[in-house]
């Protein structure tokens, strides 16, 4: 690959912008790297949302993104009270999740598709951790929402990323080669 998958992932990026479906930011790109890096190139394409696909979602991505920045004040909050009544000694780590909050929340805004998937990993751990330690007999209301919160950041994450991020397929060519062939966009047809 002459070009490194930075930039090839922002040249994917201006195209969508441009207007071009994955199909065409596949070819259009596949000129620049040759042939023998097919793969490479369509794992990259397949994580950039098209321009319609970013209208389309706008409002469940700036939910998302709302709900992010509200789980980073929460959270900090929260974690500098714990660190001030048990002293500044760990205090990196009372500020570790929100930074990784805030990091991906940066990536999101950036429609990076591979943060919305680690959105909803890491908060499902998040979620299985907070049940295996809770204290049901002193539940307090702010965890509810706090659940409640989490429970949105899984399904919005999850769901932005099933409809921004696609699937490729390889398929064999009459002449016993290869191609990669990304399914068209059901509302702009677009491929």
């Amino acid at each position: 690959m002459s070009l490194s998958r930075r930039q090839l992932r922002k040249s994917a990026e201006a195209l969508a912008k441009d207007g071009l479906g994955r199909q065409q930011i596949f070819s259009a790109l596949r000129m620049q790297v040759g042939e023998k890096d097919d793969e490479k190139l369509a794992r990259i394409v397949r994580y950039v949302p098209s321009l319609a696909a970013r209208r389309r979602y706008k409002m469940p991505h700036a939910v998302l993104l709302v709900l992010l920045w509200l789980t980073v004040v929460g959270k900090s909050l929260y974690r500098i009270n714990v660190a001030m009544d048990s002293g500044w000694s760990r205090w990196y780590a009372a500020l570790t999740l929100p930074a990784i909050t805030v990091i991906l929340s940066v990536a999101v805004a950036m429609y990076r598709t591979r943060a919305y998937h680690t959105i909803a990993f890491l908060s499902v751990i998040g979620l299985f951790r907070y049940f295996t330690h809770v204290d049901m007999d002193h539940f307090d209301p702010w965890d509810s929402v706090d659940l409640i919160v989490a429970a949105a950041v899984i399904g919005l994450s999850w769901y932005l990323f099933m409809k921004m991020a696609s699937n490729y397929e390889v398929i064999k060519t009459a002449d016993g080669g290869t191609a990669i062939l990304f399914p068209s966009d059901p509302e702009t047809g677009t491929t």
